[in-house]
């Protein structure tokens, strides 16, 4: 009795062998749907990257037009606020007619004004006017969209990551491509789990990488734990890119039907003595958000003249940016002052919040540099797990052609 006890101790404690899963056609699947969608996923990735510094790579190219003269920066005046400065522009130069600008600009950089011609008024194609930080003169102007030139070189990225420059074709197709990624990277993660037991002990192998394998084994460890430590990042970046790609087809009606309409138009209110001006907005839109316990700070200022409204987005530190769910939008009536719309999606406009959850996330403005960090590697990590995909396939395919051949001859 004894010995069989002992027998039966040591029997327990060895790893219980489980009878393999047939993987091959989830093998199958997951390496046919990789090698449809690599070829766009590669572009989407290496774009994508690029689109992570969009907006410091465009000042670089086009420093002739961003950067403020040292001179004028040297000689010590403290830079006015920005919004009187546009003012005073808007008043000088009637053939242009502002359409928003950012209010925290350094003192080594002009002013970016977005502008329209005003009508019946005809030059060259210009959308965008660079302003002197000082005395608001215009120092230079561009035609931004998008443009195999450095004027439009960033816009260029971001359709061609978007939408391949094919308009709605070109968005269905990289949604598409986004399915399939989504898809292929879900078989992946489960081709990862071990076969045999201890599980954790067999799964934790794919997470490390061997310097010392030989190439062919160290390209698909490093595409197996490259995938396992960016699962949730790639996981954001596949669900994000099918709902931005289908947003109108399927994402906008998910959300409507899911929240309702929350928009908020309020009535405008009797006329003022003056009309609001730049200036004059960005101090309303901070005393609403006081009165609205909102301690968040003006940071660019948006001008619809046809519908007589002026805009001011509010941010957590008063620059343009997409922390969390992005900006929280007033706009005011210029010739009453009063709030008539308000795009506010932390504060029970949950439809607003289901549209804005989306960009954030996907650009990876969420969480400030760090988590556009996090996208910046996961699509270098896109980019890495389309090249090892490719060289695994390729030399697992010689294996089974070699092998295929050496059937046929024996059968010869």
């Amino acid at each position: 009795m004894g010995n069989e006890g002992t027998i039966a101790t040591r029997r327990s404690r060895e790893p219980i062998v489980l009878k393999p899963v047939p993987r091959s056609p989830w093998i199958t699947l997951h390496r046919y749907l990789g090698l449809v969608a690599i070829p766009l996923l590669l572009l989407a990735a290496v774009t994508g990257c690029v689109l992570s510094f969009m907006r410091p790579i465009d000042a670089w190219i086009n420093a002739d037009l961003f950067a403020q003269p040292l001179a004028a920066v040297a000689a010590g005046k403290p830079a006015p606020d920005v919004a009187p400065l546009v003012d005073r522009f808007a008043a000088r130069h009637p053939e242009w007619v502002v359409r928003g600008f950012p209010l925290a600009v350094a003192e080594t950089r002009r002013i970016v004004v977005d502008v329209d011609r005003a009508a019946g008024l005809s030059g060259p194609p210009v959308d965008q006017v660079f302003l002197d930080r000082f005395s608001a003169e215009p120092a230079g102007a561009r035609f931004s969209k998008a443009a195999w030139n450095r004027r439009g070189a960033m816009e260029q990225v971001l359709e061609l990551h978007a939408h391949l420059m094919a308009g709605t074709w070109g968005r269905w197709i990289m949604g598409t491509v986004a399915v399939l990624w989504l898809i292929g990277h879900g078989i992946g993660f489960y081709l990862t789990f071990p076969l045999k037991r201890p599980f954790w002990k067999g799964w934790k192998r794919s997470w490390k990488v061997s310097f010392r394998s030989m190439f062919a084994k160290f390209m698909l460890d490093w595409h197996k734990a490259s995938a396992l430590w960016l699962f949730v990042p790639l996981t954001a970046l596949a669900l994000t890119s099918v709902a931005l790609n289908f947003f109108d087809e399927a994402y906008a009606p998910m959300i409507e039907a899911a929240f309702g309409d929350d928009e908020h138009v309020a009535p405008a209110g009797e006329p003022k003595n003056a009309p609001l001006d730049f200036a004059g907005a960005v101090a309303t839109a901070r005393a609403h958000a006081v009165r609205e316990g909102i301690d968040w700070q003006p940071a660019s200022v948006l001008a619809n003249p046809e519908e007589g409204t002026i805009g001011v987005t509010m941010t957590d530190d008063g620059t343009v940016n997409y922390h969390r769910l992005g900006p929280i939008y007033y706009y005011f009536d210029r010739a009453s002052h009063a709030v008539v719309e308000t795009y506010d999606p932390y504060h029970g406009n949950r439809s607003l919040a289901g549209y804005r959850l989306l960009y954030p996330l996907h650009s990876g403005r969420v969480g400030g540099n760090v988590t556009i960090l996090l996208i910046f590697l996961s699509g270098l990590a896109t980019a890495g797990l389309c090249v090892t995909g490719v060289y695994v396939w390729w030399k697992k395919r010689k294996s089974r052609v070699a092998a295929r051949r050496a059937a046929a001859l024996r059968r010869g």
